[in-house]
């Protein structure tokens, strides 16, 4: 038995998700219905991460087993001409049994994008949060600095996954205006750690979002923390504007 991870991009807006429903098309459908015909035989892949109605992904990683023959080099372009386009295998690599592509993550940047213009543009409108209020980035950014490090941001959880622990550690979290597209302010969120608890990211960026709005002030965040307590905190930026950009692994050129 071989053991494959792949490198993988999709754009979220056509699936329920990324793992698999019983009612519902998602990523993981997808893949497992073109690796059974490439392969001819099922196999149950494990992805890197979980992701939401919409979310898209650039840099997500699947790791499935095969008795195939199919040289490791083949399987992109074999899995893609079985694929919607709207999803992508990019890179394929022979890999241990013991490697998973959750827990032998060393970190996950994600990036959220968001539109900040009175009216939304439709061709953004698949990849982006539409805000119309004018947000103020520099204190956006300077809120940033309070969600780095390690923390308990249990008051960034969603509920529907339990965990273990809610203490994870950010170790980089960066706001930038990015461009200006068809008369939209593009404004980009960028966040790096371990490991993220259930839409802690779009929670955190409701909560940067909030502050750019003027409706909450940058020494909210450390109450916030310290309650931890989801009802407190303002509502998840919607999913449409998150990316899950890049998993690293031990790997440089995976």
């Amino acid at each position: 038995m071989r053991f494959v991870a792949c490198r993988l991009a999709y754009d979220g807006s056509g699936f329920h998700g990324s793992q698999l429903q019983k009612n519902a098309f998602t990523v993981q459908q997808a893949l497992e219905e073109a690796i059974e015909k490439v392969c001819g035989h099922p196999a149950r892949i494990i992805l890197a991460g979980r992701t939401d109605s919409g979310v898209h992904a650039l840099g997500q990683c699947f790791r499935f087993a095969t008795s195939s023959k199919v040289p490791v080099e083949s399987f992109p372009a074999a899995l893609n001409a079985n694929l919607d386009k709207k999803v992508r295998v990019g890179t394929a690599r022979e890999v241990e049994e013991d490697f998973h592509p959750r827990f032998s993550a060393r970190s996950r940047t994600y990036r959220y994008w968001i539109e900040n213009a009175p009216q939304g543009n439709v061709l953004l409108a698949g990849t982006t949060a539409h805000c119309r209020e004018p947000l103020d980035v520099a204190a956006m950014q300077n809120t940033a600095r309070l969600f780095l490090g390690r923390h308990d941001f249990k008051a960034w959880q969603s509920a529907g996954s339990p965990t273990a622990t809610t203490v994870r550690c950010v170790q980089r979290l960066e706001i930038r205006r990015r461009y200006e597209v068809f008369g939209s302010t593009l404004i980009e969120v960028e966040i790096q750690a371990e490991a993220f608890l259930y839409r802690m990211v779009r929670n955190i960026v409701g909560t940067l979002m909030a502050v750019g709005k003027g409706e909450l002030t940058a020494d909210t965040v450390p109450q916030l923390m310290r309650s931890g307590d989801r009802r407190m905190c303002p509502p998840p930026a919607p999913p449409q504007g998150l990316c899950l950009l890049h998993v690293e692994y031990q790997w440089a050129d995976f």
